[in-house]
């Protein structure tokens, strides 16, 4: 017995040493079954925490809060645009400005005072309470109105699972915001469409640049003195051109194709034997924007070292390393800003779509669009001449907004029913890694910073009779 024992205590171990490779395989499996099942254990918890961070915020598509300042006399209500609160995920420079636009114009439709305010963002610096980087790029927008105004009320950023109802919007079924408009008409390439421009929208998002969008001293030097040096006397055509492999993935996600580089080429030499033939004894310039290097040095190939210009700007890897430190960021932001201004005194502007390029278009209303990828409908619908004037499309944006804001919600709005569609979407998301939960988490980080800071913590929106009080109507 004593041997048959003996034997007993050392039968695993020989066992263990001939099966040690099956052994390693079950061990591995065991293992990556335990972890997966912890990390979805975790992904349980995670999103439920994100739940109850998300439960208030995106029961409205687009979170405003009113805060009183008690003991004010000025009739005024301060409209605070805040949408840089929520910029942690990559959002270009440009598109961020169009948002800022998209919402200026809701302001002012409904009566109030606007004031923009970039406390953190891709393109800012450290944040603080005391700080708005919106003017390191344009002048300041009714400054401390905020502290004046008998209230205030607060615009958060768009929340990326719900996509809000631009006052710009007027054709049936679109969707987005301005920021989300496109140059190609998709009614009839995708099931859910974003708005095309039209004239209409250059022309309203044009009256609220001319008065609320003036660049800081600084840029608008820095674009003067350029145009006087190279572009002045000249026919000037604006090239925008992003080659990078991010602009690449947005317009997949899009279900449009970037234009080759040659299509391009081949259509700003049509521009420029056009512009010769029609402006005799003038010099042609090609004024270039681009993300890359190699796209400036193909160009001054094709068509001379001295007719192509470009600012120095940093490009390429660099670029996007630079993103991450708040300092450099701004010098980018402002050189994204300088291009879009200097493709804006163009005569002609050769473009894809593109903020940078939508935002261009919208700052000079008389530059002739050349979309790459348009047809023959969107080239005339680009260069269109508006409907109505600008005041005129002022007041349907006013009526626009009004009459949403008297509608009464019918029962697909009740808060129930918003409530558990906006809880299982939130879940489903999480849960398979469809939704950035760090933009959330963003939101909740920068929402100290914000003038309705209070509001906002204890989830306070105003709600459509809150508005209408303070509208008036």
């Amino acid at each position: 017995m004593e041997g048959l024992r003996r034997v007993r205590r050392r039968f695993p171990t020989k066992m263990l040493l001939k099966h040690r490779r099956l052994l390693q395989v079950t061990g591995l499996v065991v293992l990556l079954l335990a972890v997966r099942y912890f990390n979805f254990a975790g992904r349980i918890v995670d999103a439920a925490e994100d739940l109850w961070y998300t439960d208030a915020y995106l029961q409205t598509i687009k979170p405003v809060a009113v805060h009183h300042n008690a003991g004010r006399q000025n009739t005024d209500i301060a409209c605070v645009i805040e949408s840089a609160l929520g910029s942690c995920d990559g959002i270009g420079f440009a598109a961020l400005v169009l948002q800022a636009i998209d919402e200026i114009t809701t302001c002012l439709a409904r009566g109030f005072v606007p004031t923009v305010i970039w406390t953190d963002c891709d393109y800012c610096g450290p944040p603080g309470s005391d700080v708005n980087y919106w003017t390191w790029y344009f002048k300041a927008i009714n400054e401390g109105i905020e502290d004046r105004a008998k209230a205030q009320v607060c615009v958060a950023p768009t929340t990326p699972l719900f996509i809000s109802s631009s006052l710009y919007l007027t054709r049936p079924g679109a969707i987005g915001e301005l920021d989300d408009f496109r140059f190609a008409d998709m009614e009839h390439k995708v099931t859910n469409f974003w708005q095309p421009i039209t004239a209409e929208t250059r022309a309203l998002a044009n009256y609220v640049i001319s008065g609320y969008l003036s660049p800081a001293d600084r840029v608008d030097n820095i674009v003067n003195t350029f145009y006087e040096s190279f572009m002045a006397g000249n026919i000037n055509i604006g090239v925008h051109l992003r080659l990078q492999e991010g602009h690449v993935q947005e317009m997949n996600f899009f279900k449009q194709k970037i234009p080759k580089l040659q299509n391009i080429l081949q259509i700003v030499h049509r521009v420029t034997n056009d512009a010769i033939t029609a402006n005799t004894g003038k010099e042609i310039r090609v004024f270039l924007a681009s993300d890359t290097d190699e796209a400036i040095d193909v160009f001054k190939a094709e068509f001379g070292d001295n007719r192509v210009l470009n600012i120095h700007a940093v490009r390429g890897q660099d670029m996007s390393d630079r993103l991450h430190h708040k300092d450099s960021s701004r010098l980018l932001g402002e050189q994204v800003l300088t291009d879009v201004l200097l493709l804006a005194k163009c005569d002609f502007l050769v473009h894809d779509e593109s903020s940078v390029a939508a935002l261009a278009y919208y700052y000079n209303t008389d530059i002739r669009s050349y979309f790459v990828s348009g047809d023959p409908s969107d080239h005339r619908r680009l260069n269109a001449q508006p409907r109505f004037e600008a005041d005129d499309l002022f007041r349907h944006a006013v009526a626009r907004v009004t009459s949403n804001i008297l509608v009464p919600p019918g029962w697909r709005e009740s808060s129930l029913l918003i409530g558990l569609t906006t809880k299982w979407h939130v879940l489903w998301g999480f849960l398979n890694s469809d939704l950035p939960t760090e933009d959330v988490m963003c939101y909740y980080k920068n929402v100290k910073w914000s003038k309705c800071y209070e509001e906002f913590q204890r989830s306070e929106f105003a709600k459509n009779s809150d508005l209408r009080a303070l509208m008036d109507v």
